[in-house]
């Protein structure tokens, strides 16, 4: 009896001691100082801790950022605007008041608002290389998501280009009526000279992503996955097809397709990169139906 109470004992020790140390690291997480989230923010966007003064300006020198107690000394409202606009960034997750650290941008069916999208950060920087990547669920499901995240070359430091990240999500990647809005949002990239590529990734390092809740960096856009090019998606319907959710009876195939015509008829479809491959979509299309029938 006395060992079993002692073994329960030992055990509810132990757990108290993981509960104190998860309450510990959440204490310690909220109670993060502003320039700790900056020297992450910086770090993960390929600066340095020593080239903070360089790329900040504001008299920073290389003393005032060797720890971050001191760091803190010396920021102010207009070195805080400055990065979370520079970089665009919600000024509250600097502050520690909010977990969202970027803004996320929806585009589904308004490929009309994305491409006036990419016309504002191409005209408010017209010297900053605009490009982009599709990151894809390598899994299937409708709740499998996929996102467009652009990338726009915003100063360099030597060599080295520094990056502003700009979230597109809400594009659930098997669903017919996303796919078409999708494929339609990276015509128009392609279109206007923005250059997006494709990898697939799992789910959920997507939905951490999707969130604006992860620090971005390169090696978000560089993932050691399987590549693919969405472009295929505004040129081909056997791509554009691929992995599309048929619902009943092709329901999902036969209105993915009549979409695509659609958008193109509206001039949305087109890339640019050679002549319209609308009789193709249209054929694939009448196959689907002609089989419809027999069956």
């Amino acid at each position: 009896m006395f060992k079993r109470i002692l073994n329960e004992t030992e055990s509810a020790i132990k757990l108290w001691e993981i509960i104190k140390s998860v309450l510990s690291i959440k204490e310690r997480s909220k109670n993060t100082l502003v320039s700790t989230r900056l020297i992450q923010l910086l770090t993960a966007h390929g600066i340095h801790r020593n080239q903070i003064p360089r790329f900040l300006g504001n008299g920073l020198t290389l003393a005032d950022v060797q720890t971050d107690e001191i760091f803190l000394s010396k920021l102010n409202e207009q070195i805080l605007n400055d990065v979370c606009c520079k970089f665009g960034i919600q000024r509250e997750w600097l502050d520690g008041a909010n977990s969202q650290i970027y803004p996320v941008h929806d585009f589904y069916k308004r490929p009309e608002d994305f491409e006036s999208f990419i016309c504002e950060i191409t005209s408010n920087n017209p010297k900053g290389k605009l490009s982009g990547v599709v990151i894809a669920p390598n899994e299937s499901g409708f709740m499998a998501y996929g996102l467009i995240l652009l990338k726009e070359i915003i100063d360099y430091i030597g060599e080295k280009e520094i990056y502003r990240y700009h979230i597109c999500n809400n594009w659930a990647f098997s669903y017919w009526k996303a796919r078409a809005y999708m494929a339609a949002c990276i015509a128009v990239a392609w279109r206007k000279e923005v250059y997006i590529r494709g990898v697939y990734a799992p789910a959920k390092q997507i939905d951490k992503i999707i969130a604006g809740k992860k620090l971005l960096n390169e090696d978000t856009l560089n993932m050691e996955c399987k590549r693919w090019y969405p472009e295929d998606m505004a040129l081909c319907p056997e791509k554009f097809l691929d992995g599309i959710d048929p619902e009943i009876d092709d329901f999902g195939i036969r209105s993915g397709l009549e979409l695509w015509l659609e958008l193109d008829k509206k001039g949305f479809m087109d890339t640019k990169l050679r002549e319209s491959p609308r009789r193709y979509f249209k054929n694939k299309l009448d196959e689907i139906k002609f089989n419809d029938v027999i069956d």
